[in-house]
């Protein structure tokens, strides 16, 4: 008979992305014993590092969602914390452009919409104002962003991962929960047939992989667990000089916020993503969709040189539903909805994750556990 070793902690958190690690330091700077599980060899391997690494302001999300008031607290707390760890971020802000005289009620509800999530530093801009802030940018008029920035997400991650060990966190890589057993007081999860962790709290923040983790849960009841579609997005590189200086977007569409610009920290631009449904996770690259592309950009930069764009990167969003019909929000599905007491499944965390991060760990350690939730 194999001997069973068991080993006891507050919260385990599953998933090493931004989110899960932003949620396993805010409750170890509680004074919990938190352990975070990853399956990859390293962090932040899935959708924290396929994505356009935007601060976001809070913009566009539906009034009183989770996406506009986890979004524009995160952006606050985010841009505070990069600063006291310094943590390479600049808040470069952001066009929305105006490239059709039939979007201007489109740009006028975003910017209301804007106004009523507290983005109260919004302005729109003429055309004339516009050419001085970006000159070969083509546009009727536009909505100015200054808080939105760009982030250095890997180094985020990193430094949120040495203070989560200074708070006396552990975090292990290359381990899979085999089964997830719901027990009286607490929920045991099994590393192999002779390991067991066993744990008051367990979050499931497994990104692109948290419904099938959900079924892994005994007792956990099929109808809770949310349909994923994978909306691929692939992004494109430009060979030459740019001449932008700030981020810009078109007007959003269905799938998203359209097939933008942004910089990286080294001043590195890209455009991207754009938007393809794909049955499973593939991060493979296909030049076809550079056609697609151009036909975007060369709406808002006319310039634009077919030739040189090339398809540099790839990410998936989890949109929760179908293609024909997703979900617009984050889910935090806890007892109140599936019954089983300590249990927190994040489904549906894509854009604006990153900036949402900390301030969504912020609500989840708060959440308190009893039975009745």
């Amino acid at each position: 008979m194999i001997e069973t070793e068991k080993y006891y902690f507050d919260v385990v958190v599953i998933g090493a992305g931004i989110i899960g690690i932003a949620t396993s330091l805010e409750h170890a700077k509680k004074g919990l014993q938190v352990l975070l599980v990853e399956k990859n060899p390293t962090f932040g391997q899935g959708i924290s590092s396929r994505n356009s690494e935007v601060i976001h302001a809070g913009i566009y999300y539906p009034q009183n969602s989770l996406k506009a008031q986890f979004c524009r607290r995160g952006m606050e707390l985010l841009y505070n914390y990069c600063r006291s760890k310094m943590i390479p971020h600049r808040q470069i802000g952001k066009l929305i452009i105006q490239t059709d005289d039939n979007e201007s009620s489109k740009l006028q509800e975003i910017y209301t919409n804007g106004l009523a999530n507290g983005c109260t530093e919004l302005r729109i801009i003429s055309n004339k104002d516009l050419r001085k802030f970006e000159p070969e940018v083509k546009g009727i008029s536009a909505i100015w962003s200054p808080k939105t920035g760009i982030i250095d997400s890997h180094a985020c991650m990193s430094a949120m991962l040495a203070d989560l060990e200074k708070e006396g966190g552990t975090v292990v890589f290359n381990h899979l929960f085999e089964r997830i057993v719901p027990t009286d007081d607490a929920i045991d999860c099994l590393v192999d047939n002779s390991i067991v962790i066993s744990t008051k709290k367990l979050i499931n923040s497994a990104g692109l992989g948290s419904t099938i983790l959900a079924e892994f849960i005994e007792g956990f009841q099929k109808s809770h667990i949310e349909n994923i579609s994978f909306c691929k997005g692939s992004y494109f590189g430009y060979e030459g000089s740019l001449p932008f200086s700030h981020l810009i977007y078109p007007l959003p569409n269905k799938e998203g916020l359209g097939i933008h610009f942004t910089l990286d920290m080294n001043l590195n631009g890209k455009f991207g993503p754009d938007t393809e449904w794909v049955r499973k996770e593939d991060y493979s690259l296909n030049e076809t969709r550079t056609a697609h592309a151009f036909k975007e950009i060369k709406k808002y930069w006319p310039k634009c040189d077919y030739s040189r764009l090339r398809p540099i990167y790839a990410g998936i969003r989890p949109k929760l539903g179908t293609k024909e019909c997703f979900r617009k929000d984050f889910m935090i599905q806890t007892a109140n909805e599936h019954n089983i007491p300590g249990l927190i499944n994040l489904f549906g965390m894509e854009s604006p994750g990153l900036t949402s991060a900390l301030s969504i760990a912020e609500h989840i350690a708060n959440h308190k556990i009893c039975s009745s939730d």
